[in-house]
């Protein structure tokens, strides 16, 4: 396909950054992305993009399937009307004890695949994607004008650069302990849409966490200096529709269990290509460039507030009351439960039409830490580490690692250390010019029950007295703040950085189909009090 075509790779990928150009017709007004992140609209916006992407797929599966004529045409054709773009559970832990990151995506540059003609080997399209050297032109910012692929983890800034595929494996895996937990948790504390979506700062709230912070960890961590770890870039890494896929998944699950609360009017904290920094946005502001009609209308929140009506479900959600949805969250995240991911399911009515999103999901690799579930009944206490710091904080995307116990000095190693229990990113466009004056504040979180469980299995502190687990979580929490090259960062030198630790009290679940019940945050100031950025007894929460 053409690049010049609204539909072809290039083009979509750009829509989200780099080249900054207009995308069917719809013209830019500053030097953005239209994406929208930081924002009330960050979800409900890339819900249509991903749509988008998945339209054009699917045509270009048709025409293929269309041309096969022998006596497996049949079978071709009825497998291309029910193609849906895969998405990629991270969160979800297997038995087989491989990495979370699929081979699909990161084991080889080619692929083998079986046609009626015979065997063909192709560039696997999801290791990479292989820009012309007219894209390139189009690219101001180095090292990404240089490079003739899209980059993970590179091993270099030069022309030369290879991924470094394996490592962003390790990291991917070292931290995926902390992903199943902060989707649970959002779903089980987080009922209000404003809270759950976006990592905008809402103060005197210690509820930090949301969708889109956590959906920035996967895009650090598989970026790590590379194209998804930068707003302007992303796009373009294959990776990156597996991912979104993912988040639609997740903000879908979240709909059916909270279906009355929806986004809210607020402003615009970081503004994008169509919309500017401070504007009044609400469930009716049009989600540009997507248009709804031919006649110039655009998609809205409101217009996307339902998947099915783009004809397509998941399987977590599809024809499931909110007590089969908690059942079938619980068997896939819930404590150490260790599954498969599923596939998303077209809604039946439209099947053989144009269903976005929706497909075979790939297999989410990782083993399971010998981890105790929490108690079947009665309370027990979540701790989590609570982070907030300025987007702009250091003028580019960085990473800011919570440890339980001692680690390596050398910060290359910070986000494979065994006693690592996440690393939180923070990506940003590649030009990121800090103005105290108008700083745009975000915040993540990092849960620690799990890990001060298996701590408490080898001896060293006991959960059910608070008062020691306080004194331990002091002891032993750490954190630190690196590049994306790992270059260490002082932490008294990132703006606005604050750490903080916070518990809540839980009740159990007592069945299968029902989630915990969450107390109110508490703020454990004495923990981070008098530490560098850490959170202290005069600061605001």
């Amino acid at each position: 396909m053409n690049q010049s075509d609204v539909k072809s790779y290039y083009q979509l990928s750009g829509i989200h950054g780099r080249p900054f150009a207009p995308w069917d017709g719809v013209a830019l007004e500053r030097e953005l992305g239209y994406c929208s992140h930081t924002s009330n609209l960050f979800s409900t916006w890339h819900r249509p993009y991903v749509v988008a992407f998945e339209q054009s797929l699917y045509e270009i599966v048709q025409d293929v399937a269309d041309t096969i004529q022998n006596d497996t045409a049949g079978e071709y054709k009825r497998a291309a009307s029910t193609f849906r773009l895969p998405y990629w559970d991270w969160a979800a832990p297997s038995t087989d004890g491989g990495p979370v990151l699929p081979a699909p995506v990161a084991g080889s540059a080619y692929i083998v695949l079986n046609l009626p003609s015979g065997q063909q080997t192709i560039n696997n399209p999801l290791y990479q994607f292989r820009f012309s050297s007219t894209d390139l032109t189009s690219f101001p910012d180095t090292p990404f004008n240089a490079w003739p692929n899209t980059m993970r983890y590179p091993s270099s800034t030069n022309a030369s650069a290879t991924s470094q595929n394996p490592l962003v494996s390790e990291q991917i895996t070292q931290s995926q302990d902390t992903y199943a937990q902060r989707f649970m948790n959002l779903l089980e504390a987080y009922p209000r849409f404003a809270n759950f979506s976006n990592s905008a700062w809402t103060p005197n709230s210690a509820g930090y966490d949301s969708l889109e912070s956590l959906h920035n960890q996967i895009h650090g961590l598989i970026g790590n200096g590379g194209h998804m770890a930068i707003i302007d870039y992303a796009g373009f890494d294959p990776v990156f529709w597996l991912h979104h896929a993912q988040v639609d998944r997740l903000l879908a699950i979240w709909q059916a269990l909270y279906p009355d609360s929806y986004v809210e009017p607020s402003k615009e904290p970081f503004g994008s290509a169509v919309l500017a920094e401070g504007a009044d946005t609400d469930v009716n502001t049009p989600l540009r460039p997507f248009h709804s009609d031919t006649s110039g209308n655009f998609l809205t929140s409101a217009s996307v507030r339902n998947v099915e009506d783009f004809g397509y479900s998941y399987p977590e959600i599809q024809n499931k009351t909110q007590s089969e949805v908690k059942a079938a969250v619980n068997a896939l995240y819930a404590a150490s439960a260790g599954k498969s991911i599923s596939r998303r399911q077209t809604v039946e009515a439209q099947e053989t039409e144009v269903a976005p999103l929706v497909a075979a999901g790939l297999s989410s690799d990782t083993p399971v830490e010998n981890v105790p579930d929490p108690p079947a009944t009665g309370n027990y206490t979540e701790w989590l580490s609570n982070i907030r710091v300025a987007k702009d904080a250091i003028e580019q995307a960085f990473f800011i690692h919570i440890f339980l116990g001692d680690f390596n000095p050398d910060p290359k190693l910070w986000s494979r250390e065994p006693n690592l229990v996440g690393t939180h990113s923070i990506i940003t466009p590649y030009v990121m010019h800090r103005d105290p004056n108008k700083t745009t504040i975000v915040t993540g979180q990092i849960p620690l029950t799990r890990r001060l469980r298996a701590d408490e299995q080898e001896g060293l502190v006991k959960l059910a007295n608070e008062t020691a687990t306080k004194e331990y979580v002091t002891s032993n929490l750490h954190w630190r703040v690196t590049t994306m090259d790992d270059k260490d960062v002082p932490r008294d030198q990132v703006a606005d950085l604050k750490i903080s630790v916070v518990t809540a009290d839980v009740q159990a679940a007592e069945a299968d189909d029902q989630f915990p019940v969450w107390g109110d945050f508490k703020v454990q100031t004495d923990v981070t009090n008098g530490r560098p950025a850490g959170l202290g007894i005069e600061d605001d929460v």
